[in-house]
């Protein structure tokens, strides 16, 4: 086993250890569809989980990835909604949409373009959208190993609820930059450790940063079980919520 696969496995199992939060930035890198032919491609995610101890807990859970790639760039559509229903009454959800496109794909450099949109009823943002873009790096492709870094500028308007049930309004331009690594352990599976930064210019050290780790199990041809681990931390959060956050999920994957 090489040096490289040694510290992806190193990395992404570390994560394990840590103790469980809930992410409130997007990491779009881990939901990226490898394509080695142009057309459609995408998957479908489903989590659904149900506890009884004193009330009955329902935990709903889907996720949807498609991708359009093109002979010189590639489309990606990706939507995400959760539930969690206590005794009847839907207490939490949140969800998010997001539409990127990436140009001269197979290039070194590659442009990139994005819109999103998310909520998270959990946390107390009401909405948040975001639009930027950026420059995309590869600076490792070769057999079943990818590292990217990219970096890019971005508009972000975000809503908050209170507890006092008013509101608080932000309007930001902020700086967002990641770096990726995407490997393949064995025949069936593989391994994504994703690290982002998001800074306001004039607040640079006071960052909402993430990493994340995502390990997928092919089944079959259609199927892949995947367990992901994702660890935020908000030097400055916009209201009184913790600044460490983290969550730890599996589920399967259905792909076309």
């Amino acid at each position: 086993m090489n040096t490289f696969k040694k510290v992806l496995i190193l990395l992404g199992f570390s994560a394990f250890l840590a103790s469980p939060l809930c992410a409130q930035l997007l990491n779009v890198e881990r939901l990226r569809t490898i394509a080695d032919t142009t057309g459609w491609h995408g998957d479908l995610g489903f989590e659904l989980s149900l506890n009884r101890y004193k009330d009955s807990v329902l935990r709903l859970g889907n996720q949807a990835n498609t991708s359009y790639y093109s002979h010189l760039h590639n489309y990606i559509f990706i939507t995400s909604l959760e539930i969690i229903n206590v005794d009847g009454a839907s207490l939490v959800s949140s969800g998010y949409g997001h539409l990127r496109g990436i140009f001269l794909r197979e290039k070194t450099f590659s442009p990139e373009m994005f819109l999103q949109y998310q909520y998270n009823n959990n946390l107390g943002l009401r909405g948040r959208f975001l639009a930027g873009a950026g420059l995309r790096y590869t600076f490792i492709s070769r057999d079943g190993f990818t590292g990217r870094l990219s970096s890019a500028l971005m508009y972000e308007f975000e809503r908050w609820k209170l507890s006092d049930d008013g509101s608080v309004e932000n309007n930001y331009l902020k700086s967002t930059n990641n770096i990726s690594l995407r490997g393949r352990l064995s025949e069936q599976a593989t391994l994504l450790v994703i690290g982002y930064y998001q800074a306001r210019p004039g607040r640079f050290f006071l960052p909402r940063a993430t990493i994340e780790n995502q390990l997928n199990i092919r089944m079959s041809r259609w199927i892949t079980f995947s367990v992901s681990f994702v660890m935020t931390h908000d030097a400055n959060p916009v209201i009184d919520i913790p600044k460490l956050t983290y969550e730890l999920k599996n589920g399967l994957l259905i792909s076309f």
